[in-house]
């Protein structure tokens, strides 16, 4: 038996806030009560955080099943709202009864989710993949074939819902998904179902499609009448006229609540008339509704018949898919240009960086990655030019460092502060300047007792270049490759997450998870598969 909300006394909790949630629910096995909830993982963003859509009521979550029962829609609702129990109970057990293919099934369980020591309701559902319908529009402005298969697929909804004794309460945009062309409904929060006579309703629904003077009072099974009005005048308009969709189109269709209180003063209404008789028909219905009383509303099936029962599917123009964007990033995803890219490990990591330190064992000198410098691509008889480079890199670590010292020791000598400003920084062009020639001299000798060594190792082409500077020396070669061939053959690393590569010796490959890693043997590759290069390393210079 179905309670009535005066029946309830249920006591409202400290509600979670979206934070706890999104905390909880990245451990399904541990927080979830359903079965079928706990074999999933959510789906994430570019941040690897739960993917989250945060509505009126609620906080909806895409889980992934592991056992392939496919993806649900979880919503954790953001506070107390008195007899959702009761409300969910009778809707799920009029739908059991008489189902209807545009409102997808639910299991509402009043302890579905453990937060903070607490068990709070949840309602799941399969996840509905599609675009809502403002989206879906704004890729057929040009297609009106979609667009007529659309009105009619309304209408098909309309009548489905009629059918079964059920209204939705808050028809809009943003609660219908257009699945490979055919609609669905989602967000129940709002519906009618004939055992809740005498309720009142829990929400008014969006303002740009109810009736200008709907409240709560207003529950019944025409609750549906104005806003599918609402919904089918807007698609019938754009098929004769797509500009209107530039011309009106915000956080609505076409229509506004503005629309709807003085329909003698709305420009669109005037453009609407001016189409067809057709369209000049239902607009005066539309407008003489909206100035009268939301229980006379005429339906919409009494207005405009359907013009076929098959089923949607066998109507439908053959593509009615649109390309839409979603903030989902799949954990294992590859870069899509097919390029090979290798996961760099840990240990890899740890390995390349003994190979390019000192072969001193108890100290590290301020030169002590050059050896990792020379394998980038950089030629050691340019003198001047990686003088400049060292000298750069090594202001961009230490100006701040560098600069205070300075003025700190001249402020001793009484020097105001523009002239201390004055010979702080000339003595810290001329201290980088000093320092990025000694390493630039410190590489040119490497390269020379290397080739004194008799090795024989050919030289690396700087990156970005299809072969050799004309100012490479052929006589001069690089020391001879180690035996870990796959990091100095890959020496940039990539990081999924935030798309930056680095030189493999960065200190920021430290901060970078094993997960989360590729590796690259070029720039340009990198660069290739989206990557931006770091601004601390300067993998590209």
């Amino acid at each position: 038996m179905v309670l009535s909300p005066a029946q309830t006394s249920a006591t409202p909790k400290n509600w979670p806030s979206a934070r706890y949630f999104t905390e909880a629910i990245q451990c399904p096995a541990i927080c979830f009560s359903h079965p079928l909830l706990r074999t999933t993982f959510p789906a994430v963003d570019r941040l690897s955080m739960p993917l989250v859509t945060s509505g009126q009521f609620a906080y909806v979550y895409k889980l992934k099943s592991t056992n392939g029962d496919g993806d649900f829609a979880v919503r954790c609702f953001r506070g107390y709202l008195g007899d959702r129990d009761q409300r969910y109970c009778a809707i799920q057990e009029h739908l059991k009864s008489a189902p209807v293919s545009y409102l997808s099934e639910f299991t509402y369980a009043p302890e579905g989710i453990l937060v903070g020591g607490h068990r709070f309701p949840i309602l799941f559902m399969k996840w509905i993949e599609g675009p809502t319908l403002d989206l879906y529009i704004s890729e057929m402005l040009r297609r009106p074939d979609v667009l007529l298969h659309l009105c009619e697929e309304w209408k098909r909804l309309v009548s489905a819902l009629r059918a079964s004794g059920v209204a939705h309460g808050d028809l809009q945009h943003g609660n219908i998904i257009v699945e490979h062309g055919q609609l669905r409904l989602v967000d129940h929060d709002g519906i009618f179902v004939t055992a809740m006579s005498g309720w009142t309703a829990s929400e008014v629904g969006h303002q740009h499609y109810q009736h200008p003077r709907r409240n709560a009072q207003h529950f019944d099974i025409n609750l549906d009448n104005f806003s599918s009005l609402v919904i089918y005048l807007s698609l019938f308009s754009l098929v004769e006229r797509p500009s209107l969709w530039q011309e009106h189109h915000d956080e609505n269709l076409l229509f506004t609540k503005a629309d709807f209180i003085d329909p003698a003063a709305s420009s669109l209404f005037g453009k609407i008339k001016e189409l067809s008789p057709e369209h000049r028909r239902l607009a005066d219905v539309l407008a003489e509704a909206a100035t009268g009383s939301p229980a006379d509303v005429p339906c919409l099936l009494d207005l405009v018949k359907t013009k076929s029962s098959l089923p949607s599917w066998m109507t439908a123009p053959v593509d009615l898919d649109a390309t839409t964007k979603t903030r989902e990033v799949i954990p294992a995803e590859l870069p899509a240009d097919g390029g090979k890219i290798r996961w760099v490990s840990w240990q890899d990591r740890s390995k390349a960086s003994s190979v390019h330190s000192t072969p001193s064992t108890t100290f590290q000198t301020i030169f002590g990655a050059s050896q990792a410098r020379v394998s980038s691509g950089r030629d050691p008889n340019d003198v001047i030019g990686n003088t400049l480079h060292f000298s750069r890199q090594f202001l961009q670590r230490y100006f701040l460092a560098w600069y205070w010292g300075a003025y700190i020791l001249l402020s001793f000598f009484g020097l105001n502060f523009a002239v201390s400003l004055v010979i702080a920084t000339v003595c810290m062009g001329i201290g980088c300047l000093m320092i990025g020639l000694v390493r630039a001299l410190d590489e040119l000798s490497k390269a020379r007792a290397a080739l004194g060594s008799g090795h024989q190792h050919p030289p690396i082409a700087p990156v970005g270049q299809p072969g050799l500077p004309s100012s490479w020396n052929p006589r001069v070669t690089l020391p001879p490759p180690t035996p870990i061939t796959a990091i100095n053959s890959e020496p940039f690393v990539g990081n999924l997450v935030l798309g930056i590569f680095h030189l493999a010796h960065c200190d920021w490959v430290d901060h970078i998870s094993t997960k989360n890693r590729v590796g690259f043997y070029s720039a340009s590759e990198a660069v290739s598969h989206g990557f931006k290069p770091c601004h601390i390393c300067s993998p590209a210079a």
